[in-house]
């Protein structure tokens, strides 16, 4: 997803049948907005493009990606349906195009079904395309087809028919893009979504069979909205839905918005609002990409404008308010507006934009309060149409008993047993003349039941009546004790994954979704999240998915590949289980400082406890796992890990006044050597894997790093500005205080460096040394040191020196797992040499390396697929490269300041490179 996308991807409210993917009987056959109509010789050209498109949620046919084609279908048939019910047509015009079969058989599909057709003259000008053209050129090659018997006679007059009409279309001609691809490729993207909008995935993606009463409800719903005269003349249609928490409200709403495209074309939009507080900064932001991506779907931009909106002010609700004056009517969905009034004043926001005449919008929240508040009139405000009994025990069975196709398949006995089990999942609520089925609760039922004898419907009434594990009450509140029947049958661990994903996964700073300074994948919220329980939890990444995926299984988080994402409702629940004083999860989460000997979580965020309510030293937190501390200036200028033993990861960002981070030997004073002794030469912080310190403006120190033989991830980085210096205590005498010995870290693997100040005084050549020796580490597969404005050594004591060469040669033996260099070297090296003896490089970052002149021959490194040089201004020529490099790199050029070519903007590399 783009980043300022605010949607969920998350199908939250359980009235999908579908269960978990092993509980899939089918999948429907995917749906394609974009078809690259394409030639086999602009195949490369074409894939990249696809991934382009991708990256903005456009769906795109591409008949390279398996997922594009049904399998055990004939793919001829798949094609041709494919091409003539897409929205736009992108056709790559090339005289391999014209000359080949499917490229125009796709052609004359797109004319024959009235597709738009974005013609994109990649190899070919549109004078190429002039009738004399067809009548000799094309209509030629197209006679070979039929006398080699691979179409028939009769199509070559639609193909006629059809290169006619894709010389009357506009496209885009790659030689006005000065031969850049990448430019070309970022114009192509941005026109296709003028000409269809990206679709909302949370909407457009919930596939009609997979919701309970998909039609019923849509249409019940439609029925539903009140008429509301706005000003003099304008009419709009709003719809307030209320309900508890899980009966379906969000999923409604996301169906709606795929059930109003019918009308309302692409002009639907879905903002769902925060269900969490989260801190000030946090919350600006999400509200922030909520409008932006209003402005996108309502307003008709898709990039420029949007960026330039800032979080103050008021000129984005300008920009949608001018741009949506004298449009057609939209369709706005406005989800989960909460009780605090910062949420209602946002959602009376959007109704007050100015929308145009005809418009409709829907509303959902937990009260009719909620709703009248936003609304202004009760009847707008109406409850949540209800599952039919039908409905309900087809979405129980889809998880209880998947393989039972229909209720027609169950014997009396056994429907009888379904209707108890249903029973237990009708609540009572307040504005229903009778008590409604609970979709949410029907899963986490059924889901249940699933398990106990296999899904054996005749057992089912044993565990109702004998386990004495339900309460028979109707009431809203006892919800959580069917919640709770799979949370139960968990391990103690994988208790605690939920408590994470249930409760810290949602909190306000979300340190946890940063992603890895080395990482350059398209990385999503599932993998970080699972990166994040793998260090945690000490445990294996795959380890951590199967988790994570056991979770999903028991519908304790939502099944999905690409997002963390927890009901409200479980939200909730794992709530009440932390705050119950004396409790297992009490004492994993929440156990006061008096009796934090249990204690495995805590996190401040500029002193306020978002986990945990233990405040103060933290020195008797012996069982603590997991520390994060996030502006906390009250901590002191010394933060004392004291006897953290079984610490496994430490996040300390923003906090001003920290001087220093030490362990438990002497304030960290005493000889590294003795801890190393006493704790068998491990250090006395033995379980320590991830530290991150940011953003530390008077950090000077961190000397318990070298008690921490079992670090694995090390960040130091943004301290510009403060004392640090990676030599240790910066007050010391440099001559007598030892570097940081990377040999008592032989586990580190990762290690990023950035800003803090080089000690002047220090010889630079033992500080290289230094730097060299941090590449020996066996186990290093990402290094990053990097520096720029503080790398001044021609000072007074040592005058001006001469250009010098760094040479990776004098390293005895270079880690052999390092995948990615990072380096910001000083102006007076002008050469990097041994670069060869990193076989396994993947990435390799130079940028502003400005003194950088000259780097090898780099075909030698086989796995290298990014080279980042931007801001080498006197780099005389990019080195060779071998073909997994990306993009094909070209000196000179605009840089991103202008028309300034001191710099070299290496363009086509530019996604590819580290943002400095």
């Amino acid at each position: 997803m783009c980043p300022d996308d605010p949607v969920s991807l998350s199908l939250e409210d359980g009235m999908e049948s579908s269960g978990p993917k092993r509980r899939r009987i089918c999948e429907p056959q995917p749906k394609h907005d974009i078809f690259l109509s394409h030639s086999g010789q602009e195949k490369p050209f074409v894939e990249q493009l696809y991934h382009d498109l991708r990256s903005v949620n456009q769906r795109a046919f591409f008949d390279q990606d398996s997922n594009c084609l049904a399998k055990a279908e004939k793919f001829a048939r798949e094609i041709i349906d494919a091409a003539g019910r897409c929205r736009v047509g992108v056709v790559v015009v090339s005289e391999g195009y014209l000359t080949s079969k499917w490229p125009m058989l796709e052609l004359s599909r797109f004319v024959e079904c009235g597709v738009k057709v974005f013609p994109l003259f990649f190899k070919l000008s549109p004078s190429d395309l002039k009738g004399n053209e067809v009548e000799t050129k094309w209509k030629l090659s197209w006679r070979q087809l039929v006398e080699r018997g691979e179409v028939k006679e009769e199509v070559l007059e639609s193909w006629s028919k059809a290169v006619k009409e894709l010389r009357s279309w506009n496209g885009l001609e790659y030689g006005k893009f000065a031969n850049s691809e990448y430019k070309y490729r970022c114009a192509v993207v941005e026109e296709i979504c003028k000409l269809w909008p990206p679709r909302v995935k949370c909407s457009t993606d919930v596939p009609k069979d997979e919701i309970q009463g998909y039609e019923r409800l849509c249409k019940m719903a439609s029925s539903m909205f009140t008429e509301a005269k706005v000003g003099d003349e304008e009419i709009h249609w709003y719809l307030g839905l209320y309900g508890m928490g899980g009966v379906g409200k969000t999923t409604l709403c996301k169906a709606m918005c795929s059930y109003s495209q019918g009308e309302f074309g692409d002009r639907v939009c879905y903002v769902e609002l925060s269900s969490e507080q989260g801190n000030d900064r946090t919350a600006r932001k999400e509200r922030l990409a909520r409008l932006k991506h209003a402005i996108r779907r309502l307003a008709d931009f898709y990039r420029s404008v949007p960026d330039s909106v800032s979080e103050e002010g008021e000129e984005g609700w300008e920009c949608l308010k001018d741009r949506l004056r004298d449009q057609l009517p939209v369709f706005l969905a406005i989800d989960n507006v909460g009780d605090c009034e910062a949420s209602r004043s946002e959602a009376r926001k959007y109704l007050n934009v100015g929308l145009p005449p005809g418009s409709k919008v829907l509303v959902t929240a937990r009260s009719q309060e909620i709703l009248k508040s936003v609304l202004g009139e009760s009847e707008y405000c109406k409850p949540i149409p209800r599952l039919e009994w039908l409905e309900a025990a087809t979405l129980f069975l889809s998880y209880a008993a998947p393989t039972v196709l229909a209720l027609s398949d169950l014997k009396a006995e056994e429907r009888d047993i379904v209707e108890s089990c249903l029973s237990e999942c009708r609540f009572e609520e307040i504005g229903y003349p009778s008590s409604q089925y609970h979709p949410l609760v029907l899963r986490a039922l059924g889901t249940y039941f699933h398990d106990v004898d296999g899904g054996n419907v005749m057992r089912w009434e044993e565990a109702l009546v004998n386990r004495n594990k339900l309460q028979r009450s109707r009431e809203a509140r006892n919800v959580n004790v069917i919640l709770g029947l799979n949370y139960h049958s968990l391990s103690e661990q994988v208790k605690l994954v939920f408590l994470d994903c249930a409760i810290y996964s949602s909190h306000g700073s979300r340190i946890w979704e940063d992603r890895p300074w080395w990482y350059f994948g398209e990385a999503d919220d599932m993998s970080m999240w699972v990166s994040w329980i793998s260090e945690v939890h000490g445990v294996s990444l795959s380890d951590a998915k199967l988790m994570v995926k056991e979770l999903q299984r028991l519908s304790l988080v939502e099944d999905s590949s690409s997002v963390v994402s927890v009901h409200d409702l479980y939200k909730e629940f794992a709530r009440v289980l932390v705050e119950m004083e004396g409790s297992k999860e009490w004492q994993w989460w929440m156990s006061h400082v008096t009796n934090a000997t249990q204690l495995e979580r805590l996190v401040l965020y500029r002193g306020k406890p978002i986990i945990c309510r233990a405040m103060g030293r933290f020195v008797d937190f012996r069982s603590l796992v997991y520390l994060e501390l996030v502006g906390c200036d009250d901590i002191g200028s010394y933060l004392e890990l004291g006897n953290l033993q079984s610490l496994r990861v430490l996040c300390v960002y923003d906090c001003w006044n920290l001087k220093r981070v030490v362990c438990s030997c002497n304030n960290g004073r005493d000889d590294h050597r003795q801890c190393y002794e006493r704790a068998g030469s491990r250090g006395c912080l033995t379980e320590l894997m991830t530290v991150k310190l940011r953003w530390l403006e008077s950090l000077e120190a961190v000397p318990f790093l070298r008690h921490c033989g079992s670090l694995q991830h090390l960040e130091v980085t943004d301290t510009y500005g403060s004392r640090y210096s990676v030599f240790g205590d910066s007050d010391a005498d440099p001559e007598s205080e030892e570097p940081i010995d990377f040999r008592y870290l032989k586990a580190v693997r990762t290690i990023s460096i950035r800003g803090g100040r080089f000690m002047a005084g220090y010889d630079r050549f033992a500080f290289i040394r230094w730097l060299l020796s941090a590449l020996q580490l066996e186990n290093l597969t990402a290094f990053e040191f990097r520096r720029e404005d503080c790398w001044d050594w021609l000072d007074e004591e040592y005058g001006d020196i001469e250009d010098y060469t760094f040479d990776l040669n004098e390293v005895v033996q270079l880690s052999p797992r390092l995948s990615v260099l990072s380096l910001g070297i000083p102006k007076e090296i002008k050469e990097v040499k041994g670069l060869h003896l990193l076989s396994e490089l993947t990435t390799l970052n130079l940028n502003w390396c400005e003194g950088l002149r000259r780097l090898p021959d780099l075909r030698c490194l086989p796995k290298l697929k990014r080279l980042c040089v931007f801001g080498c201004c006197n780099l005389e020529a990019l080195p060779l490269l071998g073909p997994e490099v990306r993009g094909i790199p070209c000196l000179g050029g605009d840089s991103l300041w202008g028309h300034d070519t001191s710099y070299v903007h290496h363009e086509c590399l530019q996604p590819y490179c580290f943002n400095e």
